[in-house]
Order: C-alpha cells, then sequence, then structure tokens
C-alpha cells in the first residue's frame, strides 16, 4: 500500500475505533483534531504521529495536509466541518472522504465537482455505514432490475445511537422532507409520505425523512425519483408531523436549539453489548415504467461497527490509487458489491412487500 493518511476527528466515538483499525490493516496514518490533549491520547498508544490543529486555521490544516494521499475527516457535524477540509483538499490536492450523512453537506460537495475533477482529486463523502450500505443496495438494485424508473428505500430504526448522532440529527430539523422527483430536489410536509415496509417481522410503518441518497442516488443509478423512509413508532410518526407544522409556521430555529440541548444530555455512546447486537435492514422497492414493485434487501450490522469496516476498506482502495477525480459514490468506484465484500452486509433473498400507510 502507497500513500499516507491524516485521520481528522480521531478523538470522536468513531474516530476512536477507525485509528486501530487503520493500523491493523497497515495504514500509514497521521491522526489530528483540535484538542492536542485528547489527540495524544488516542495516538500514542498506538505509536502514531499526531497533530493538533483547528479547522478555522487555513495555514495550519494545509501544513497538516501536505504528503497526504487523502484525508479521512470524520470529525462532524459536517455541516460545519466539511467546507474547511474539502477547501483544503482543493488547495493541497488530497482526496477528500468523510464520514458524514447530512444531505445539504452531500449537495454542497457534489457542487465542488468541477473543482476537483479540474485538480484531478476525488471527494467521496459518506463512506460509512449507512451511505455505503443504501447506496451499494440502491446500485444493486438497478443492476438486478435497469427497467426501474422510482425507488423508494425503507430503512429500519436506528437501535443505539451516540452522541454525535442526535446532535447531527439536531441540525436537520426542518419543517420538510426532501425527496428527489423527476430529478430534482422538492420538499414535502414532514410527515406526509408514509409507507409500510416488511423488515424482516412483518411490515412496519416508515415516514419519509431527508437522507444523503436523495442527493447521491440519480448519480449512482441515474434514477431521478427517490424517496427514503425511516422507521418510527406510532409516537415518533405524530411527533415528526407536528414539529414539521410547528416549524413551517415558526422556523426551525428552536426546535434545533432543543435538539442540541438533548444531545448535551445523550450518552457519548452506546453500550458495548447493545452496539454488537445491533443491525439494520433496508428495503430497496425497484418500481418499473408499469408501477410493479420489486425489492431487495439487506442486513447489516450496527452503524457504527460496520462504519469501521467501511471506512477502513475504502481508505485501503483510495491509497492503492483506486480513485476516479471528482464528486462520486463508493458503489461508482468501488462497485455495487463492495460492502458486501467486507462481511458486513448481506442481501436477503426472497419477497419483501411494501404498502401505502394512511
Amino acid at each position: 500500500m502507497t500513500g499516507r493518511l491524516l485521520l481528522y476527528g480521531a478523538t470522536g466515538y468513531t474516530g476512536r475505533r477507525i485509528a486501530p483499525a487503520l493500523v491493523r490493516a497497515g495504514v500509514e496514518v497521521t491522526l489530528a483534531g483540535r484538542d492536542e490533549a485528547a489527540v495524544r491520547r488516542v495516538a500514542e498508544p498506538l505509536g502514531l504521529p499526531w497533530v493538533a490543529i483547528d479547522l478555522a486555521d487555513a495555514e495550519g490544516l494545509d501544513a497538516a495536509l501536505r504528503g497526504a494521499t487523502a484525508v479521512l475527516h470524520a470529525a462532524g457535524p459536517f455541516a460545519q466541518t466539511a467546507a474547511p477540509m474539502l477547501a483544503a483538499c482543493l488547495r493541497t490536492g488530497v482526496h477528500y472522504l468523510d464520514l458524514g450523512g447530512e444531505w445539504p453537506v452531500f449537495a454542497q460537495l457534489m457542487a465542488r465537482d468541477a473543482e476537483a475533477r479540474a485538480i484531478g482529486i476525488m471527494v467521496m463523502p459518506g463512506v460509512g455505514l449507512t451511505n455505503v450500505a443504501t447506496d451499494c443496495l440502491l446500485a444493486l438494485a438497478k443492476q438486478r432490475h435497469p427497467d426501474t424508473v422510482k425507488f423508494r428505500l425503507g430503512i429500519s430504526k436506528a437501535q443505539v445511537v451516540s452522541r454525535g448522532s442526535v446532535a447531527t440529527a439536531a441540525t436537520l430539523l426542518a419543517a420538510g422532507a426532501v425527496v428527489r422527483r423527476a430529478g430534482a430536489l422538492v420538499s414535502v410536509p414532514a410527515g406526509s409520505l408514509t409507507r409500510a415496509f416488511d423488515f424482516g417481522a412483518g411490515l412496519r410503518e416508515a415516514t419519509a425523512m431527508s437522507w444523503a441518497d436523495v442527493v447521491t442516488g440519480e448519480f449512482s443509478t441515474g434514477i431521478g425519483d427517490i424517496e427514503v423512509y425511516s422507521e418510527l413508532r406510532t409516537g415518533q410518526r405524530l411527533s415528526n408531523r407536528a414539529s414539521g407544522m410547528a416549524m413551517s409556521v415558526t422556523g426551525s430555529t428552536v426546535w434545533r436549539a432543543a435538539g442540541r440541548a438533548a444531545a448535551a444530555a445523550w450518552p457519548q455512546a452506546p453500550a458495548e453489548d447493545a452496539r454488537a447486537a445491533a443491525q439494520f435492514v433496508m428495503v430497496a422497492e425497484a418500481i418499473d415504467p408499469w408501477r410493479r414493485s420489486r425489492f431487495l434487501r439487506m442486513r447489516t450490522g450496527d452503524g457504527y461497527g460496520v462504519s469501521v469496516a467501511t471506512a477502513t476498506a475504502a481508505t485501503q482502495r483510495v491509497l492503492m490509487g483506486e480513485t476516479a477525480p471528482g464528486f462520486q459514490t463508493p458503489s461508482k468506484v468501488f462497485g455495487p458489491e463492495f460492502i458486501l465484500g467486507l462481511g458486513s452486509a448481506a442481501v436477503l433473498e426472497g419477497s419483501a412487500s411494501t404498502t401505502a400507510a394512511a
């Protein structure tokens, strides 16, 4: 393997798990973050070089990136941190990967495609579990059903959640959910689109939410009509609809502040036994021109453990030269079966029905 990696955000929950995985994989890596003492505590037991640098320090960030082949950016919320890191990558000619999942950030990074292509760097956000799994699942469904004209994607509820994930979710609170229709991003009232998906134990109701696949799905599959649904319990669905209606009147500022307060009180990391037992199931509903639905399901482990595997594997491939210039997705560069080759996910054959919910 050639090339060096800068892991920024090495002191966060997922960053601390990725660092030793990179060492085991033989990756030459330098750890980085804002807090000098925290970065040192992670780096020294692993025998790794480290640097403390704030993203606001453009000169220092450029210095940290010089000599690196790629950066794996693991410090969220990415709505605040992705732009300065990508700007530094564009200045220094370093490939950009991140663990983000916020759909507006994907759109912002996609808008820098031409700049990245001009200097020959790759910009690949979302190399953590949820985005890698759903991106590969949609690409696999399109591969199996080339006459698909619309996708509905259902995602089972998260069984474990870290403080960072709650904080990120708070930044995305809005009066509407974003879907893709005829190639355009369109906002629909929160809670107004519901479906029932079979995640393996019968039909469960889900609500349309703003996921990154509404941005990346067309890029990966060529399909311009995509809706993404998250499994929610009855109370959660009602709360989602009510808060959306309220935000349409009051705006989202107060609600996002409340979300940040909730995040501050949330446990920093899930219990290890709960994390190890957790899993996701995702259902891709591929609709043909005659409105017939075909289904493909995928089961994965928990979001945090599998993110370590997907991010490590993506990093290894990039450092070995498996890149493409400009904005990219995992399925486009590494292939639709990328996640299946990691032992972290499996396609579940057989039917997975879905129905409209009232």
